[in-house]
């Protein structure tokens, strides 16, 4: 039976780590997804899934993201390797010099 207080489409939502990081990261850099969707000729509503484990893409299409975020590919491979993942940590590589 469907929970009740779940949202219309929760069910259908995953966990996504490397969704989590992009998100986090697009979002450090004030981007939107609007920002996102028109540099990477991409529908915004995608990008979203993507963000919310309702989509998944491969390697090349992280790296992609990662390009048009100007974030380095090792930053994201030890992200990922972190237990625990916020926001507050992905600030940090995102502002680190």
């Amino acid at each position: 039976m469907k929970d009740p207080t779940m949202g219309k489409h929760s069910h259908n939502n995953r966990d996504s780590r490397e969704g989590q990081i992009l998100r986090f990261v697009r979002e450090a850099r004030k981007l939107s997804l609007k920002d996102v969707a028109l540099k990477m000729d991409m529908k915004a509503i995608d990008i979203d899934h993507f963000e919310n484990g309702r989509k998944f893409y491969g390697e090349a299409d992280i790296n992609k993201f990662l390009v048009c975020y100007d974030f380095k590919m090792t930053d994201f491979q030890e992200i990922m390797g972190f237990k625990i993942l916020n926001k507050q940590m992905v600030n940090h590589f995102v502002t680190k010099i």
